[in-house]
Formats: structure tokens, C-alpha cells, sequence
């Protein structure tokens, strides 16, 4: 998988289906600016002029005339029949953090979004702003790139907005062999191998 944004507002997107699955997944599109959204209750005659194509329900012979018709085709959990996965996204402003597992465990990429919304709260909406503003005075004063994201870490770690994820040398030792043991032990009840 190759995660990409896209701008939504820039794309022709077709959504399939009815139900409550439909609903929250226009609620998502809508929410990443996606203004060109066509709704349809069951497959539509054509797919031309579509970018992207959701489908709520399984359909193969309508997610293969979408595909070749040039539109990228998503049918919910149907792995087989999808040209790309839409993440769990946690959404800060302006900030996206998206979490995939490329479609295995859908929920998990849910519990780990759930988790960031911890760490990244609202207030990282401002937060981006003010760093966007320090960017461009950066840029304007002609430093670089990697000048400009040493600044920006810079002024992160200063602040403290991110936990200190390090813990002593001794203690994340411990804790990882204990962790190492437990997947050990799971993977070995699901069969797989370490």
C-alpha cells in the first residue's frame, strides 16, 4: 500500500449503497472536503468521469466497470476487489494522522486512532497553525528545508506538546522482552512463526 492524501475537493467520487454504512462513510468524505460526492442507491448505468467509487455492498460486476472506466474502486471489506483502503483518520484542524493495516484488522487501525486522540488533542489545531506561521517567516528568511525541520522539532520539543516516549535503558529492556514473550505465546495460538 502507498498512503497518499488527497485533495477530495478535487476529485468526482460515486458512493454505492444505502444504510447506515453509506451514511458514515459520506459523513467521512464530507469531512475530508470532498464536495463533488454522487450518492446512489444501487450501481449507477455509468461510472465515466468518477475518480473514486465507494461501494457500501459487494458488486464485482459493477466494481469492474467503475475500474474500467478509470475510477480507483473501494468495495467495504472485500479486500479482493479494492484498489485502495481508507485509513482511520483522527482529524485536528488541519492535521490528519491516518492509521491502516491495509484492511486485515480494520478495528485495530480504530483503537490505535483512538489512542492518538490522546496525545493529539483539539488544541494541536492551533498548534499547527502557529508552526505554519513560524514556517513561512523561516522560508522567508531563506532557510531550507532541513534547516526549517530542524526549527520546527526544535520548537515541538521546547514546548513539550509530544510525551517523552523514552524511557531508562534498563527498564524498556525488561519491558520489551516481557512484550516479545507475550506475542511469542499469541502468535504461536494463532499459528504463525516468529
Amino acid at each position: 500500500m502507498l498512503p497518499i492524501v488527497l485533495d477530495a475537493a478535487k476529485l468526482r467520487i460515486a458512493l454505492v449503497g444505502t444504510g447506515a454504512r453509506a451514511e458514515r462513510r459520506l459523513g467521512l468524505l464530507r469531512a475530508g472536503g470532498a464536495d463533488n460526492v454522487e450518492t446512489f442507491a444501487t450501481p449507477p448505468e455509468s461510472y465515466a468521469g468518477f475518480d473514486l467509487v465507494y461501494f457500501v455492498e459487494a458488486d464485482r460486476a459493477a466494481a469492474a466497470q467503475a475500474r474500467a472506466r478509470g475510477a480507483l474502486v473501494n468495495v467495504e471489506d472485500v479486500l479482493d476487489l479494492c484498489d485502495f483502503h481508507t485509513p482511520a483518520i483522527l482529524r485536528r484542524g488541519d492535521l490528519t494522522v491516518a492509521v491502516s493495516t491495509s484492511g486485515r484488522a480494520a478495528g485495530l487501525s480504530a483503537v490505535l486512532v483512538e489512542y492518538l486522540a490522546r496525545i493529539f488533542e483539539p488544541v494541536w489545531a492551533l498548534r499547527l497553525a502557529i508552526l505554519e506561521a513560524k514556517r513561512r517567516t523561516w522560508r522567508a528568511e531563506g532557510l531550507n528545508h532541513p534547516q526549517i525541520r530542524a526549527k520546527l522539532a526544535g520548537t515541538v520539543d521546547q514546548a513539550g506538546w509530544l510525551p517523552d516516549l523514552a524511557p531508562s535503558a534498563d527498564a524498556s529492556a525488561r519491558s520489551q522482552s516481557q512484550k516479545d514473550e507475550t506475542l511469542r505465546k499469541t502468535s504461536l495460538a494463532v499459528g504463525q512463526t516468529m
